[in-house]
């Protein structure tokens, strides 16, 4: 009889084991189909998210393209087409040292597009050579103080020379037509470690979130930063001048 009783007793608790062990397959289950749920709508949400970041990536692309060949179209009809032309039409009667420096200014505006538009061959030249000679023609126009140091000049790829190259283009092009700046200061470093550069003007500032700090050249100086991994910063008052600052870190 005792012997009996044992048995239920033991089937009794192999009927409740049998039973928790359900309860948490059961459980464990539902918390597996929650997180893969969970998964699966997170990565809908990426996908979509990606998928809109492209396009917008796109449209501001095409939109960069559009405005710098409207900008290239339109500095060659009215500089460089225009200056030829006076150079033709006023040719004769006029001294050859004249038309020798008529020529010369046509011929440094059409290196400065030259420049806007393709660099020389970034693999054959340093970046310090490159914003160098850059900024002899911009001495044209403003004062330039130039501070390279540089210790590490393989380090940087053409990609990179490229990209903070145009940056340097856009940040000195503001300051050139909106700061009303007599002086331009450029520091740029290139170490193991990092490549900096700075770049000051002393004109007249602006404020941050409006006018030069919300334009189409910004939105290329984000998208050209966040390509290279690049983070950067604009510091400026009304009247106080403006502060650029951009560094990368090499690997």
């Amino acid at each position: 009889m005792e012997y009996g009783k044992n048995e239920g007793v033991i089937l009794m608790w192999i009927w409740i084991g049998i039973g928790l062990s359900v309860l948490i397959t059961a459980f464990v289950t539902l918390l597996i189909l929650r997180y893969i749920s969970h998964v699966r709508k997170n990565k809908r949400k990426a996908s979509v998210l990606i998928h809109k970041m492209q396009v917008e990536y796109g449209e501001n692309t095409l939109y960069l393209q559009e405005r710098d060949r409207e900008r290239l179209a339109g500095e060659l009809h009215d500089n460089i087409i225009s200056r030829l032309n006076l150079i033709r039409l006023n040719a004769q009667g006029r001294d050859m040292h004249e038309l020798h420096l008529d020529l010369k200014n046509s011929v440094r505006h059409i290196r400065e597009l030259s420049h806007h538009l393709t660099p020389p061959d970034l693999s054959k030249i340093g970046l310090e050579d490159l914003v160098s000679d850059y900024l002899e023609q911009v001495k044209t126009n403003i004062q330039v103080q130039y501070f390279p140091s540089i210790q590490a000049p393989d380090r940087i790829g053409s990609p990179v020379k490229l990209n903070f190259f145009r940056i340097l283009q856009e940040v000195i092009n503001n300051a050139l037509k909106h700061s009303d700046a007599s002086v331009i200061t450029i520091s740029l470093r290139i170490s193991e470690r990092y490549l900096f550069l700075k770049v000051e003007d002393n004109g007249k500032g602006f404020t941050p979130g409006t006018g030069k700090a919300a334009g189409i050249g910004m939105q290329s100086i984000r998208l050209r930063a966040g390509q290279m991994k690049a983070r950067y910063r604009f510091t400026s008052e009304p009247k106080k001048g403006t502060r650029f600052i951009i560094i990368k870190h090499l690997n």
